[in-house]
């Protein structure tokens, strides 16, 4: 490899990597954005990602991008987050994009969903398969460029104390489950155990 064509390759990343950042940084003016979150406080393993996140991109910018990180309901509902982010209402959203099914089915794709891939796929699926770029093309249409913020794998069908071999072994249960579940059950004609939910 020509010494020329790995610079020129190298680009940004290269200079990153020297250690001229900081002087990229110092001539940059002062940035300040708002995180919404859909997670509580409460939930310190997800919604300190949120704040992991933007702690880090303070200190990689020298203190001059400061993200402040909101939960469920400081600054939107915990279910507002992709109209929020739309509509320019704060800058970024950290949330679960199943959550958003009823807006379109396709948010569950960039999501864990109930028998969907495990952590590992989801990953090899967005940076390998092609799934980052048609999520993009997908939000495009929110005015949202999405990225990925965590990933907790596939939410599990459910461990029970008995084997599940059909339908009327889900009479009497109660669980909680994304808005894709429940359509799913919907869609087999469960709706006894529909209306046992309360839903």
């Amino acid at each position: 490899m020509e010494r020329r064509s790995f610079v020129r390759g190298a680009g940004i990343a290269g200079v990153l990597a020297a250690g001229t950042a900081p002087a990229i940084v110092q001539a940059q003016a002062q940035v300040r954005w708002r995180l919404a979150s859909s997670f509580p406080k409460s939930l310190d393993t997800i919604f300190g990602a949120a704040e992991v996140f933007a702690k880090k991109v303070g200190e990689l910018t020298g203190g001059k991008f400061q993200i402040s990180v909101h939960s469920a309901g400081e600054l939107m509902p915990a279910f507002g987050i992709v109209d929020g982010v739309q509509a320019g209402t704060v800058e970024v959203g950290h949330t679960a994009p199943y959550y958003f099914f009823g807006k379109d089915e396709t948010f569950a794709l960039g999501c864990a969903i109930p028998f969907g891939l495990n952590s590992r796929q989801m990953t090899a699926w967005m940076v390998e398969g092609n799934g980052m770029k048609l999520m993009r093309d997908f939000y495009r249409g929110y005015n949202i460029v999405n990225f990925m913020g965590g990933n907790t794998g596939a939410q599990m069908g459910g461990w029970y104390r008995k084997p599940i071999q059909g339908a009327a072994d889900f009479k009497g249960l109660k669980f909680r489950a994304d808005s894709n579940l429940w359509f799913r059950f919907a869609e087999a004609g469960f709706d006894d155990f529909m209306q046992s939910q309360k839903l």
